[in-house]
Order: C-alpha cells, then sequence, then structure tokens
C-alpha cells in the first residue's frame, strides 16, 4: 500500500493506492464500501465518537480468523437516538456502510462494524488500535485542521465521552451547569485543554485515583470541568452537542431554570412533549 498525503488551501487530501488490493476485504468489495477522500466535518464528528465511545482491532487474531473491527459502546438507554440516527446517517454517508446496534447487559450499547478496510482506514488516520485508551492522542489530521474541523472534531468527543451536569445554586436548586469530561489519556486531555484554551474557555483540570478491584491496581483518570452558564453559552455557540442525551438535560434546564438529577432518558423526553 502507498499512501499520498496532500494538503490543498489547507485541507488535508489523500491518495491510497492499494497493491493487489490487500487492504479491501471480499466483504468491502461485495458491499461496496468507500472511502471519504478528504478531511471533513463529518469524517472529524466520526474521528471524535471512535476515540470517544470507540475501539479499533487491526490484524487481530481470534481463534482461527483475523480481525479488522470497529467498536463502538455506550449506554443504550440513553445513546440509542443519537446512534440509530445522526451517526448512522454521517457514516453511511462517508463509507456506504450500515451497522446493526446491540443491546448488551447492564444497559450496554454496541456498534461491531467489521471491515478491513474500515479499520485500516482509521488506522491511517491516527486511531490506535488495541486497549490504548491510556495512551490515545488527538490525530495530527485534527491537530492540523481548520477550526471548523477541530470545533466539529470535539463535539463529538464531548457527546460520546463527556456530560452536562447541574449542581446545586444557594437556593438547593441543580441550575449550576458544568460540562466535564474525563479520559485515561493524559496526552489527550492535555491536547483538549489546547483546544479549549485557543477558543477561549476557562476550566478546572484535574487527575483522579481509584483502586479498581476489577484489575486489583490503581486505575488513574484525568479530568477537565467548565463550569458556569458564560462557558455553557460559548459551548453552545461555538461546539454544540448532537447527543440528545444531553440536549434533552439542556432543554429542561432552559424552561425550568434547572434540572433534576438522574431523570432517564425516556422520562425527559415525556417532560419536553408536554
Amino acid at each position: 500500500m502507498r499512501i499520498n498525503v496532500y494538503i490543498i488551501d489547507g485541507v488535508f487530501i489523500w491518495m491510497v493506492l492499494f497493491e493487489e488490493n490487500t487492504l479491501f476485504s471480499k466483504r468491502d468489495i461485495s458491499k461496496e464500501i468507500k472511502l471519504p477522500a478528504t478531511i471533513n466535518l463529518e469524517l472529524a464528528e466520526i474521528l471524535g465518537v471512535i476515540l470517544g465511545d470507540g475501539h479499533l482491532e487491526c490484524n487481530k487474531k481470534y481463534k482461527s480468523n483475523i480481525v479488522y473491527l470497529l467498536n463502538i459502546a455506550g449506554s443504550y438507554s440513553e445513546d440509542f437516538d443519537y446512534y440509530d440516527t445522526y451517526f448512522r446517517k454521517i457514516f453511511f454517508d462517508l463509507f456506504n456502510a450500515d451497522f446493526k446496534i446491540y443491546l448488551r447487559r447492564n444497559d450496554e450499547l454496541v456498534i461491531n462494524i467489521y471491515s478491513k478496510i474500515i479499520a485500516n482506514f482509521f488506522k491511517f488516520l491516527g486511531v490506535h488500535p488495541g486497549n490504548k485508551t491510556d495512551f490515545n492522542e488527538i490525530p495530527l489530521i485534527i491537530l492540523n485542521s481548520k477550526p471548523e474541523i477541530k470545533r466539529a472534531f470535539i463535539r463529538d468527543v464531548f457527546d460520546t465521552d463527556g456530560s452536562i451536569t447541574f449542581k446545586k445554586d444557594f437556593h438547593e436548586k441543580h441550575s449550576s451547569p458544568v460540562i466535564p469530561i474525563t479520559m485515561k489519556s493524559q496526552k489527550f486531555i492535555e491536547q483538549l485543554s489546547g483546544f479549549m484554551k485557543e477558543l477561549g474557555f476557562t476550566f478546572s483540570s484535574y487527575r483522579e485515583e481509584n483502586f479498581d478491584k476489577r484489575v486489583n491496581k490503581i486505575s488513574i483518570r484525568h479530568s477537565l470541568d467548565f463550569a458556569g452558564k458564560k462557558n455553557l453559552a460559548r459551548y453552545m455557540e461555538l461546539i454544540g452537542f448532537s447527543n440528545p442525551r444531553h440536549l434533552t438535560k439542556l432543554s429542561i434546564f432552559n424552561k425550568n431554570g434547572f434540572y433534576t438529577p438522574r431523570t432517564p432518558y425516556k422520562e425527559r423526553k415525556i417532560l419536553l412533549e408536554n
């Protein structure tokens, strides 16, 4: 395989030349999988999803098979509408590939996209295959892109791995907004904080250490908190949310002036419909 990368008017464009079509599986060819020719808003969003909730496998041996997999996980009750509508559309438009959404135990949403070319494509763009969450970083193609591409990437990182919460005010109402995000990769959080500083946000950063009984060792996580109504207004103006999980909370807050924590997604939709 040979990859030529060009920059035309500040936009990354690539041309992938395949030797003997080795990166297209027979399944890829039969499904007519395609690749985007340049970095655009939709591809930046998909990269944000993968770095937020995704996992990549390239050439992994599993029993007698070699696996090429893009896996995405989330909350079935909270994230289904986002993946079934918004994400499905942009992914199909770029790759001509659809997917099924599965419900696993404990409300886990799972998407498995088996494609040799798609897995290798995201590896080429800078997504580390395997269990690399400690070492995730923002791909160079995003770091060197135009501001609107960076903002699209940030939006879907927060759509999938971020949140919006409301802390109590002096009147004991949950009306003080906070947009938090937590990741295992210190480098990713440092790069993200650099983006947000460029956009004029104020935030607090901190490190948490917790003992993980599952693996019998201390787990270290790195976080950013964007607190206050000014930060929220600026976030919605410059970046915004695409995930109804967050938009419904924000709509209730805008309607009532406060938000009741732990209100399930279905109940939020009913409240807004009424």
